[in-house]
């Protein structure tokens, strides 16, 4: 009884472990997106050839925001956004004071965007060393809340 037990544990973990095709898998949504990027990887590295390219998911799957966007060094000038990762691929003009309805993940890119200052110091000696002094944000975003 002691082996029936084990051989049908056996089957179970190999019907568990058995993985959809690469082929067949379906991409609906971004978790589908994700898994189908994690296993080309992994056959990738397993067959040492790329023979599965990276997926990015179309930017309508991704959750979105409606924001507005400032630039705060120049007013009138439109900001330039693009991001390309294995995730999205976004590529848009952003004219200040319109609102957007944009992809999460590019808000969060914009918003860690900024010019790092620095600045000379004058040390006790009299040299001079140059010091990351702050980082100005060369725009803002503004979340839309609507009800």
């Amino acid at each position: 009884m002691a082996k029936n037990k084990e051989s049908v544990m056996d089957e179970a973990l190999k019907t568990a472990e058995e993985q959809v095709n690469i082929d067949d898998m379906p991409l609906e949504s971004l978790r589908d997106y994700r898994k189908y990027n994690e296993a080309a990887r992994k056959l990738n590295k397993k067959f040492r050839e790329c023979r599965y390219p990276i997926k990015q998911c179309p930017v309508e799957l991704h959750p979105k925001q409606k924001v507005v966007v400032h630039n705060n060094q120049q007013p009138n000038n439109p900001v330039k956004c693009f991001l390309s990762n294995e995730l999205i691929h976004f590529d848009e003009m952003l004219y200040p004071g319109k609102e957007y309805e944009l992809p999460e993940c590019v808000i969060h890119h914009l918003g860690n965007l900024g010019n790092p200052v620095w600045k000379w110091k004058t040390l006790a000696d009299g040299s001079k060393e140059t010091f990351y002094d702050h980082k100005t944000p060369r725009f803002s975003i503004r979340t839309v809340f609507s009800e």
